[in-house]
């Protein structure tokens, strides 16, 4: 191992040689189906996975049907049951802005590392399904932070087991060259490796952890250490190899910070189609385009990677006049101030939009029916003998209420000449409390569980906005 590679190695573990390494346990059981004429079963389970909310392990071939009861039986101890619980905690308190930090922060964030990075435009997972993707996302983290995920009653463990045996899958076919277009190349390492595992993994817990930071809510060192702890046992669960799991939050900001250096030194190619669908896929909240693009910059602004907006989104949309504003870069550090107070004028103006846009759409997210009315009507009736109906209202409207009290001076509907860096940060939490609210409306309709969120979750929720 030379000395320029130094940088690349972490408790004796070399990143580059970590691309090499996969999921052999998984990958054998999938393998095993495979080679035993049964493809077409696994691809019958493997969407059957993909759309229920549970599945009948008898239905796999035997060598998958032992590996998921092995994996089904995974033991926790009482000190790791303690910690889930707290994470719950954690969860009901500010999980709700959790949507919102892996939208605007870690996906782009983390399409910046080329080699991964091309799983998915070869197999076009994000780029042509962007939406189902993210949003499969989002119902993975809400699956594995429910209350008493790990339990076998709950979809915690095999919503897991779901994820990392359709890895398995895409390795296989990737290496196989059984995906429309162009081959693998073996200089990226191999598909989904544990470098690209534990990286992940560990995104959902450090990435929250700095985002909730540039939201002005940032987690205690309890509550990280809780938080951390329960992602890194999912990460086991999904494939992660022990001698990759941190001992604690500092020591996976060690490994994090040289896995960014290693996957984002690569030039920039992949992960621009991926990052420019992203931003189009945020439509479906009926974000404006220069919004998106305004916030993502605010929550990719980074001190190891400072180019991420320019670099993973420039290339798409800097020559649009519209937008060039936003990518521009002042050496000057005057210029350079004066440069963010006038985006942030552009930020507040496209808030403003944002909230008459969300005006006008919100009657689409209330909850209709009769039973809904006569709520509406009995909240009324509370509200006439001065009751207070706040915990009551819907969840859309608490969060543009929220959003209408950071723009606008207190008490009118007089908008504010400049936002306040507290108040980029209230609009920021109220947009991420309105993308919850359409999220659960409109994600897996017309099924009783999925994202649509638990009853006093959503009160919960709706009640810190």
């Amino acid at each position: 191992m030379g000395k320029n590679n130094l940088q690349f190695v972490w408790n004796g573990i070399d990143l580059e040689q970590l691309r090499q390494q996969m999921d052999t346990a998984c990958d054998d059981a999938v393998l095993a189906v495979y080679n035993s004429d049964d493809e077409l079963d696994l691809r019958d389970i493997l969407k059957k996975m993909a759309t229920n909310d549970s599945f009948v392990t008898t239905e796999f071939p035997k060598v998958m049907h032992d590996f998921v009861q092995k994996e089904l039986t995974y033991p926790f101890t009482e000190e790791d049951i303690r910690q889930f619980e707290l994470t719950h905690e954690v969860w009901k308190k500010k999980g709700m802005y959790f949507v919102f930090i892996l939208f605007f922060r870690a996906l782009p964030y983390t399409y910046m590392a080329e080699k991964p990075a091309n799983v998915l435009r070869i197999t076009k997972l994000l780029k042509e399904h962007t939406e189902r993707r993210v949003f499969e996302t989002a119902q993975f983290v809400f699956d594995v932070m429910d209350e008493h995920w790990w339990t076998p009653e709950k979809r915690g463990i095999l919503t897991a087991l779901k994820v990392r045996i359709m890895h398995s899958a895409m390795r296989h076919l990737i290496k196989n060259s059984r995906v429309e277009g162009e081959e693998w190349n073996k200089e990226w390492g191999q598909p989904i490796s544990q470098e690209d595992l534990i990286a992940t993994n560990q995104v959902f817990s450090l990435e929250y952890f700095k985002g909730m930071e540039m939201l002005g809510e940032p987690l205690t060192e309890e509550e990280q250490a809780a938080w951390f702890h329960t992602w890194k046992t999912i990460g086991r669960i999904m494939g992660v190899k022990d001698e990759l799991i941190a001992k604690d939050v500092a020591d996976a900001w060690e490994l994090q910070h040289k896995v960014y250096a290693h996957l984002f030194k690569d030039k920039t190619e992949a992960g621009i189609p991926l990052a420019t669908a992203l931003v189009k896929t945020l439509d479906h909240f009926h974000l404006p385009e220069k919004l998106s693009l305004l916030m993502m910059r605010k929550m990719l602004a980074d001190e190891q990677f400072p180019d991420c907006f320019n670099r993973m989104l420039g290339p798409t949309f800097s020559t649009d006049e519209k937008y060039n504003k936003l990518f521009e870069k002042h050496a000057d550090p005057h210029k350079a101030e004066d440069h963010e107070d006038e985006l942030d004028g552009h930020l507040k103006d496209e808030l403003h939009q944002y909230h008459k846009i969300m005006q006008e759409k919100k009657s689409q997210y209330r909850k209709k029916g009769f039973l809904a009315w006569i709520q509406e009507m009995i909240l009324v009736v509370v509200s006439f003998f001065g009751g207070d109906i706040t915990k009551d209202q819907q969840l859309i409207d608490i969060h543009i209420k929220g959003l209408h009290i950071s723009i606008h001076v207190p008490g009118t509907d007089l908008p504010v000449d400049q936002l306040e860096e507290d108040a980029i940060e209230d609009s920021l939490k109220s947009v991420g409390g309105i993308m919850i609210a359409i999220l659960n409306h409109h994600f897996r309709k017309d099924k009783n569980s999925g994202f649509r969120i638990p009853q006093s979750l959503q009160d919960h929720w709706a009640m810190k906005g």
